[in-house]
């Protein structure tokens, strides 16, 4: 009786410890969640005018090493690769809007979906008119970086 009794207590207070730790990681997650949501949709945004402008230096600080760009014709590259067709004018747009744009945070990664509206070249193929696209956010080092970016082209 003495054991049931002890193995009864240990469950109630090992599940008041476990909804207790949930309740707090809940918290402070729903908290930060809101800045770095408005964090990860500001890069957006700041992310496209950098394109716009061909500012590299901005885009490498953003970039993660092991970064994927898979465009909306299917070509995929790496960071180095977009950096330098971006600086050599292979990557040219005149403008670029974002909008619907959604964050899903997942402790330190982060998953944005939006629309985006350009006008410009990739590789010499006109790439204007809408995308949809999903990019993959990691923080590493205290940072988020952009590890992955896919577009689908809007018929």
């Amino acid at each position: 009786m003495k054991r049931i009794v002890t193995f009864g207590m240990a469950v109630v207070l090992s599940l008041g410890m476990l909804g207790s730790a949930a309740s707090q990681e809940k918290a402070p997650a729903k908290a930060a969640g809101g800045n770095v949501e408005a964090q990860l949709k500001k890069m957006e945004q700041d992310r496209v005018q950098a394109v716009v402008k061909g500012d590299v230096a901005s885009l490498d600080k953003i970039t993660s090493d092991d970064y994927t760009f898979i465009n909306r014709f299917g070509q995929v590259s790496d960071k180095q690769q977009t950096l330098d067709a971006i600086k050599n004018g292979a990557i040219k747009l005149s403008s670029n809007k974002v909008s619907d744009l959604k964050v899903r945070v997942y402790g330190n990664t982060a998953v944005v979906t939006g629309r985006s509206e350009a006008q410009g070249k990739i590789s010499g193929r006109d790439a204007s008119g809408p995308v949809l696209f999903t990019r993959v956010y990691v923080k590493k080092d205290g940072r988020w970086q952009s590890v992955a970016f896919q577009q689908t082209a809007v018929q």
